[in-house]
């Protein structure tokens, strides 16, 4: 068997307080806290969740600069490898959205002024959240949310049938699929470097139950129920996420302003710093409001 690789954190992830948050299933899900401001600016802290098997160093840069400014709750979801789960664990859309109103509430922040940052997946839950009223953000940026999923259909055969060990030894196919195919990577080195990692340190078991669980979940009837102050990301140059799907997203949601930052980097980089930036002065009601805006890159 082929030894496993084993990727070093770098300082910034090692600063973190981590913990294990308890959720009301008996699983558990990591939680790096950066809580070490050092330049303080709107009392307002931000919970950061990122996208299905997304890892922590595709949005370090990220949670780095905003962290210098606002404490961040970087929350890994119950599909990431850092998860324990009970047997018979759920992995609907509904059950992480649950996980986030526990992790609210085990971090206190349901006592406190925040906003979420979340991205794919993650946005699922958390406009789940928003229609449901089960948390208490000021607001939230969410970058190219599921409200579906569009698998291959042979994809989807092929996780019913075989079985996780399968999976694991598929893992080459699907990390040049990923990161080669359906990635533009010549415009996007990084997006595909970090999904094909992303794709090698995956739980081939949490990866198949997930991706089977979400395949039909269809989530544009709780958009109409949304009042709460959203700004919805898009990327024009971005072959994963289609752009056309986020302005329906966008458009459905009352409250929601879109903007467009052109490629996916920089919905991962300063740009989306950038624009936290003026949604914090916003919420605040120190900036005006942000109307919706095409800024490619």
């Amino acid at each position: 068997m082929a030894k496993k690789k084993k990727y070093e954190k770098s300082p910034f992830e090692e600063s973190a307080q981590e913990q294990m948050i308890a959720l009301s299933d008996g699983s558990e899900i990591r939680v790096l806290s950066f809580t070490e401001v050092k330049n303080p600016r709107e009392d307002i802290a931000i919970f950061f969740v990122p996208g299905m098997f997304s890892i922590f160093p595709r949005w370090e840069p990220v949670v780095q600069a905003l962290n210098e400014n606002y404490p961040i709750y970087y929350v890994e979801s119950r599909e990431k490898i850092t998860s324990k789960l009970v047997k018979k664990a759920k992995f609907d859309i509904p059950r992480h959205a649950m996980d986030l109103a526990d992790t609210e509430k085990a971090l206190g922040l349901d006592k406190k002024k925040y906003i979420t940052i979340s991205s794919s997946l993650a946005g699922s839950s958390i406009l789940e959240n928003h229609a449901q009223k089960t948390t208490t953000p000021l607001g939230s940026i969410l970058i190219s949310p599921g409200v579906e999923f569009h698998f291959p259909r042979y994809a989807l055969i092929v996780l019913r049938i075989f079985p996780p060990f399968v999976i694991q030894m598929l893992k080459p196919f699907i990390r040049w699929l990923l990161g080669d195919v359906r990635v533009d990577k010549k415009n996007e080195p990084e997006q595909s470097a970090q999904y094909k990692r992303s794709i090698t340190e995956a739980d081939p078991r949490k990866m198949r139950k997930n991706i089977l669980s979400i395949a039909h979940y269809n989530g544009w009837d709780n958009l109409p129920k949304i009042k709460d102050r959203l700004i919805l990301i898009g990327a024009t140059l971005d072959t994963i996420h289609e752009e056309d799907f986020a302005h329906r997203v966008a458009n459905a949601i009352e409250n929601c302003s879109y903007i467009d930052l052109g490629t996916n980097k920089a919905a991962h980089d300063t740009p989306l710093v950038e624009l936290t930036g003026k949604f914090m002065l916003e919420l605040s009601g120190k900036g005006p409001k942000l109307l919706s805006e095409l800024t490619q890159e």
